[in-house]
């Protein structure tokens, strides 16, 4: 049955002011990504090629890029030259507006998906519907077999996204980065992850960026219990090496029959 293996690099990126440091986050991904085992996908986090700061969000007239921009280029060519996909975080610029997005480059180097951010934070560290439009569009793709979506960072607070994923796209796996400071809702976010991932039955990574206020990026399966737990990182910056199993699902689903119990009348 079909299975996936994932990079996740929980990266040290900087808050860029410039190009110059936007570019040093690029290179900075490159020197790790050279150091990888091959595998069949690469994933950074939200924001990624810009960071996450006031001060960041209000250069983004020089920092957010189109779906062509320079970050696109940098990783299409890495991804022709690791034969893999490639999933990263940059601020999107759309005429004369600015997403919170997140592109797929596939091994030939050309965009696969591209997704914006559906719901924006305004609490503890966020400051979003300041700066960023909402997205509108789900989406899903296949890699290998397995069946994807991306979600970004609050957007795990809306059950229903992740529903309308897992029932009406079908997906084995949710990848869902953030740039998550340890505000007063960074105790919740893991509680989330794993009810999103265990009530859905699906695999779900929730990749943070590194650092002291940053860190404990998370991967939960599709099921836990007394031998299977997430796999969870600390704040020092970290790949985590991960496998999707297909086989694993269909065991889980046919073990616990959430979805064949479901009631129409709810």
């Amino acid at each position: 049955m079909p299975k996936l293996k994932f990079a996740a690099i929980q990266i040290n990126n900087c808050d860029a002011k410039s190009i110059e440091e936007r570019d040093a986050n690029l290179l900075h991904a490159q020197k790790i990504i050279d150091e990888l085992e091959a595998v069949d996908l690469i994933v950074l986090p939200e924001l990624f090629t810009s960071g996450y700061s006031r001060e960041t969000f209000e250069q983004l007239g020089e920092l957010a890029e189109d779906v062509n921009g320079k970050s696109f280029q940098f990783f299409s060519d890495v991804a022709q030259k690791r034969n893999c996909y490639i999933c990263y975080g940059f601020p999107q610029k759309k005429e004369d507006a600015f997403f919170i997005s997140q592109a797929l480059v596939n091994p030939k180097g050309k965009l696969e998906a591209i997704y914006s951010k559906q719901h924006m934070a305004q609490f503890g560290n966020s400051m979003e519907k300041e700066y960023f439009l909402k997205g509108e569009n789900t989406i899903s793709f296949e890699i290998n077999g397995v069946k994807i979506s991306i979600i970004i960072c609050y957007d795990m607070r809306f059950p229903e996204l992740t529903r309308t994923l897992a029932l009406d796209h079908e997906i084995d796996f949710l990848i869902h980065p953030v740039a998550f400071y340890k505000d007063n809702s960074f105790p919740s976010w893991h509680h989330f992850v794993i009810t999103r991932a265990l009530e859905n039955q699906i695999y779900m990574l929730s990749l943070n960026r590194a650092g002291e206020e940053y860190g404990n990026s998370i991967f939960c399966p599709p099921w836990i219990d007394y031998n299977t737990s997430p796999t969870i990182l600390k704040e020092q910056e970290e790949v985590m090496i991960g496998e999707i199993d297909t086989d694993v699902i269909d065991t889980v689903h046919e073990e616990y029959q959430f979805r064949n119990d479901r009631k129409k009348n709810y």
